[in-house]
């Protein structure tokens, strides 16, 4: 997953774009998938996240990612392996940053998954306005999904998930 990180910076370079490093972002991006739980809370915890709600199954933390306030949750298979992981983003409050923001994710994604499009999708949050969803497969048993809510960019949304304005999830199918 350091080539995550890689080609986030990369993408930041390109666009010129100077985002602020990003106390738990490397952390979240190269956590395995199988990794227990004890070890995802530690490696979470040493990188500044703070445990919110554990759980048998889950973890809820709270951390920053790349200066972003984040919600960080942690799926686990029933033998407690990492199973699935998402993070969810607040907005600063500035759209025009947080829309590029969201554009260099979606290159680093591009450049290490393969090209993807953009798909718009209706926002469950917003009447009569969209969200914009990008999906990989880069293998057969792991998704990866980056989802931009652009109506979620223009104030100080709530601590609730729905508010957030970038989400990403991992999930893998592989004990399932």
């Amino acid at each position: 997953m350091r080539k995550i990180i890689c080609a986030l910076i990369l993408c930041f370079v390109l666009t010129g774009e100077a985002f602020p490093a990003g106390n738990s972002s490397e952390a979240f991006l190269s956590l395995p998938f199988g990794h227990t739980y004890a070890r995802t809370q530690k490696r979470m915890e040493n990188s500044g996240a703070k445990v919110l709600t554990p759980r048998k199954d889950t973890i809820t933390m709270e951390g920053m990612f790349e200066s972003y306030p984040a919600t960080f949750i942690f799926g686990f298979h029933k033998n407690k392996i990492l199973k699935s992981k998402a993070v969810y983003l607040q907005s600063m409050g500035n759209a025009e940053y947080d829309r590029k923001f969201y554009e260099a994710l979606q290159k680093g994604m591009n450049a290490l998954y393969g090209k993807t499009n953009e798909t718009p999708t209706a926002n469950t949050r917003a009447a009569g306005k969209i969200m914009l969803k990008n999906v990989w497969t880069p293998d057969r048993y792991t998704t990866i999904t980056l989802t931009y809510n652009p109506e979620m960019s223009k104030r100080f949304p709530g601590s609730s998930l729905t508010s957030k304005f970038i989400q990403i999830i991992y999930k893998t199918d592989k004990w399932n």
